[in-house]
């Protein structure tokens, strides 16, 4: 057929960026359900939170797990489109950062263990809003470089 001009496809784009949508949605809300159960922000029958929690704690659960999704996904697009691994560290430093904000400091044992009941009280509880902004500032950034990374070249 003359005359005809023959388009390339960009449905494999469009599914890459389809799935990895799916999976920040996926993993927000999974890291959501799983963190928020083990730090017993959602009430559960198997673990029982030692100290009360507020409006800080939830804020910060949802924020995390939001931004935890935004990198699994972005990170799982970057892969497919064949970009190098950037800021996993400091991903997994944000994540850390923010389970330590929202989770109970005496039912961390590793914690008690090392600064005992009084030093949790006395040393780590008035450090966590602080962990909070340290944490959304890594995941952030984390996922600041991966999108730049995935736009760059």
């Amino acid at each position: 057929m003359k005359g005809q001009i023959k388009t390339k496809s960009k449905s494999p784009l469009r599914n890459r960026k389809l799935v990895a949508v799916l999976i920040s949605i996926g993993t927000a809300i999974l890291s959501y359900m799983v963190f928020g159960t083990v730090t017993a922000i959602i009430s559960n029958r198997f673990f029982t939170r030692m100290t009360p929690f507020g409006l800080w704690e939830r804020i910060s659960l949802a924020v995390t797990s939001l931004l935890l999704g935004a990198y699994f996904g972005l990170a799982y697009y970057g892969k497919a489109s064949g970009k190098g691994k950037v800021c996993a560290t400091t991903a997994t430093a944000g994540g850390i950062f923010g389970f330590l904000t929202f989770g109970c400091s005496i039912c961390n044992k590793v914690l008690v263990f090392f600064l005992g009941v009084a030093g949790v009280f006395t040393y780590f509880e008035p450090i966590r809003p602080f962990l909070g902004i340290v944490s959304i500032f890594f995941l952030g950034f984390a996922i600041y470089k991966k999108a730049e990374n995935i736009t760059a070249a």
